[in-house]
């Protein structure tokens, strides 16, 4: 007697496995400057350039959440939509402290000498996510489905970033840097909703009546967003202040899960 199955109805279900999670950071630079001029009204400006940091940070959470969804069987063909919710929690940090040495040439006389500090510490995280999918896929036994999954993505990211720089007058090159003569600090940090898209595949098996176990690879990308923050510069004599700083994010993640599901 040849087999029959009917996936038609709706579905719920849980699924766990693992999320790995792309957090991609970049502040294209903060800086404090030498003094605008010096006794002879000498522009130090380009001495103005700014101090990079990044870092992009692969990290793995265990990841478990619910499903619910609805199915219609076309002879081999199954299509039906379905949404979920995952906990995760993946975070990346790091931090930087780089050292700039500025010599500042008058139109006559000696150069003076400064150093700069930049010092950087940065964090991103991604937190809870969901989607809402189409499904489509074809039934390679009764019971067994293999499907493409594809739709909207969202999900929590959060992040900081504290930045300090300090400019001191040198006795020489390299040399007694120790009078500081101005700074500038930036601290933020910031949680919101992101919005996506995800896309994956995988394989359904009814194992008992309206009981079925899948295994499903999903990728998602909440796209790329920049933030932007006040700095806050205390330098009397300082000239083409950072104005402010910004982070460019992109937040993206890989998922391995199984799921038990049941139908209704």
């Amino acid at each position: 007697m040849r087999q029959t199955s009917n996936w038609t109805g709706g579905q719920v279900g849980g699924s766990n496995g693992g999320s790995f999670a792309n957090n991609a950071f970049a502040e294209p630079g903060s800086y404090v400057c030498a003094p605008a001029y010096d006794e002879e009204l000498t522009p130090f400006a380009q001495n103005c350039y700014e101090t990079p940091f990044s870092f992009t940070g692969h990290r793995s959470s265990y990841t478990i959440g619910p499903f619910l969804g609805y199915r219609v069987q076309l002879g081999a063909f199954v299509i039906g939509a379905e949404t979920d919710f995952s906990y995760k929690r993946a975070n990346s940090s790091a931090s930087q402290l780089t050292y700039v040495p500025i010599t500042a040439i008058p139109s006559f006389g000696d150069p003076s000498y400064f150093q700069r500090t930049d010092n950087f510490t940065g964090s991103l995280n991604q937190g809870w996510d969901g989607s809402l999918r189409g499904r489509l896929g074809v039934l390679v036994t009764p019971s067994m489905l293999l499907y493409g999954t594809g739709g909207m993505a969202f999900g929590k990211v959060s992040g900081s970033l504290a930045y300090s720089g300090t400019i001191y007058a040198c006795s020489g090159p390299g040399q007694g840097c120790t009078t500081p003569i101005g700074n500038a600090v930036s601290s933020v940090s910031f949680s919101e909703t992101r919005v996506g898209y995800t896309a994956g595949a995988g394989v359904e098996y009814q194992f008992y009546g309206p009981w079925s176990a899948r295994l499903e690879y999903r990728y998602a990308d909440l796209g790329s967003f920049t933030k932007s923050f006040a700095v806050l510069t205390n330098c009397a004599t300082c000239a083409n202040q950072s104005p402010g700083a910004s982070i460019e994010l992109h937040p993206t993640f890989h998922t391995v899960r199984v799921g038990l599901g049941f139908g209704f």
